[in-house]
């Protein structure tokens, strides 16, 4: 049996501000912080034990992690950073307003790409460039691993990959594992894990600091799952 928690990232500022956000690095607002202490607190009086915990390469997504961690008392647990837990790459629409981006591309093209499983969103271009740093942390990857915007689907091909090499040793060793990503990122693990179809994993909705909580056996299939909600911080069974 094994343990793994999955944290949606607390509010970033562009969430507040309702901006496409994807790769540009972004920091937690105070509420956001706010929100990660109280997914400590409520993972904490469900028992749980971390032995490791991944984050995406994102700074919203690290510091989130941090104060996971600070409010469990176990600041030690292994961390583990990898870029392709990162958000969907949302192209030129990063750092657009979601009004602005509907008055420009309109709404229809706008709902399809954020809701279509194979929809993706125009390239990156010079203005939206701007807000996406392909610093230190991208060094010695291929320049084609890195995307210019992708779909849901690309998303969840990239994010099996950290999947499949990372995440799923640990599970199989019985280790406790914490998972704090993005909501497409978060989307896609769900898809792996529960086996969702391209039309259901679309629909799904993942609030900012509400732990998934799922059990697993000796073969990562899901014999428990519980969601501790931001309303009521009890744990709602679903499967």
């Amino acid at each position: 049996m094994a343990w793994l928690t999955l944290v949606r990232h607390g509010e970033s500022q562009w969430n507040l501000e309702q901006r496409f956000t994807g790769w540009a690095d972004v920091e937690l607002t105070p509420r956001g912080i706010e929100q990660m202490r109280s997914a400590g607190e409520a993972l904490r009086r469900q028992g749980i034990e971390l032995d490791v915990a991944y984050s995406s390469a994102l700074t919203r997504c690290i510091r989130s992690l941090w104060v996971l961690l600070e409010t469990l008392g176990c600041v030690w647990v292994p961390q583990r950073i990898d870029w392709r837990l990162n958000e969907r790459h949302y192209g030129a629409l990063t750092g657009c307003l979601k009004t602005q981006a509907e008055a420009e591309f309109g709404a229809a093209a706008v709902q399809r790409w954020r809701r279509t499983y194979d929809a993706q969103p125009p390239a990156l271009d010079a203005a939206s460039a701007e807000y996406v740093k392909l610093d230190r942390r991208y060094a010695g990857l291929a320049a084609g691993r890195i995307p210019s915007s992708e779909s849901l689907r690309q998303t969840v091909a990239r994010v099996s990959e950290a999947w499949q090499d990372s995440i799923v040793p640990a599970l199989r060793m019985g280790q406790s594992v914490v998972i704090v990503a993005h909501g497409n990122s978060l989307r896609a693990l769900t898809k792996l894990i529960e086996g969702l179809s391209d039309a259901e994993i679309a629909q799904v909705e993942i609030g900012n600091g509400e732990p998934c909580i799922y059990e697993l056996d000796a073969t990562l299939k899901v014999r428990g799952k519980c969601i501790l909600t931001q309303a009521t911080r009890s744990a709602s069974d679903i499967l």
